[in-house]
This record gives C-alpha cells, structure tokens and sequence, in this order.
C-alpha cells in the first residue's frame, strides 16, 4: 500500500504575488494612506515600488472691473509643488522602512500618467487613494481612481 504525505503548500509558496507596485501620489489623506499599504505590501512580497504624481494647479480668476483676469501658476511653481509632494512621499516610504525604485512627476492627466507608468513597469499592482485632490471636473469627468480601477490592466487597491 502506497501512502502519500499531505504537504502544506502554504509553506511552498513564494512571496512572488507581487513584484512591482505602482503607487498614485497626490498629497492628500487618502494618497497618504495609500502610500503606507503599497509600502506594507511591497515590504510584505518584497516588491519593486515606484511613485507616480502629476501636479494639478487649479487657475484663479480675480473680477477687475467689468472684466476677468486669470491667475496662472508658472511652470516652474507648479514643477515646485510636484518635487515638494514626491519628496514628502518618499520621505513617508522610508519612515516605513521602503525605498522607491523610482519616482515620476508626470505632466498629463494623472489616471493617464499612472497607467503609462504601471505599463511601462509592467506592475501587477496599482495603489491609489479613493478620493484625492480632484476639482469640480472630477465630478462631470469621472475621479482619477475610478479612471485607474476601469482601464488597468493589473489589480488595483483603491484606499479610504
């Protein structure tokens, strides 16, 4: 009679469910949230992780008379406010004991720029706060998180 042993494959079973995270950046609450869970995550099946953060700069109109003049931010203060954001999350990832692969500062529209990065990365793992710094736009247009959840072509984990 032959007998066979039952093996416990969970102790088999490499860490290799995630390799490469791609985490959205924006500066607020939840993206702050979102930073620590990619960086559990990455520590947890010790992943690859890369920040993504594309400035959005929300325009002023000041009323002068009987006329309108609209305040823009230069591109020089609105790539400031990009380099102050990423430097604040990867500061962040090291408070949690992980170091970047690397960081993006795109130009575009954020949910695109996370996608072409995710691409390019060939990441199996996306990670974004449920609700950002998104503007009135983002009600008729659709949030930057739901945009990513739809068109990835890997799992995303969206954070309250």
């Amino acid at each position: 009679m032959r007998v066979h042993s039952i093996m416990d494959t969970s102790q088999k079973r490499e860490k290799t469910m995630f390799t490469t995270i791609v985490a959205a950046v924006d500066g607020s609450e939840p993206s702050k949230h979102a930073i620590k869970a990619a960086c559990d995550i990455a520590s947890h099946y010790g992943a690859e992780l890369h920040l993504v953060h594309t400035p959005q700069v929300d325009t002023t109109a000041v009323a002068v008379g009987a006329g309108t003049y609209v305040l823009e931010a230069s591109f020089e203060q609105i790539a400031e406010a990009g380099r102050t954001v990423m430097a604040e999350a990867k500061t962040a990832c090291e408070s949690y004991g992980t170091e970047p692969k690397s960081t993006y500062i795109g130009s575009g529209i954020p949910a695109d720029e996370v996608l072409s990065v995710a691409t390019a990365k060939d990441a199996d793992l996306i990670v974004c706060g449920r609700r950002g710094l998104g503007n009135l736009a983002a009600i008729f247009l659709g949030s930057t998180s739901s945009k990513i959840t739809h068109d990835a072509t890997c799992a995303v984990l969206t954070v309250k």
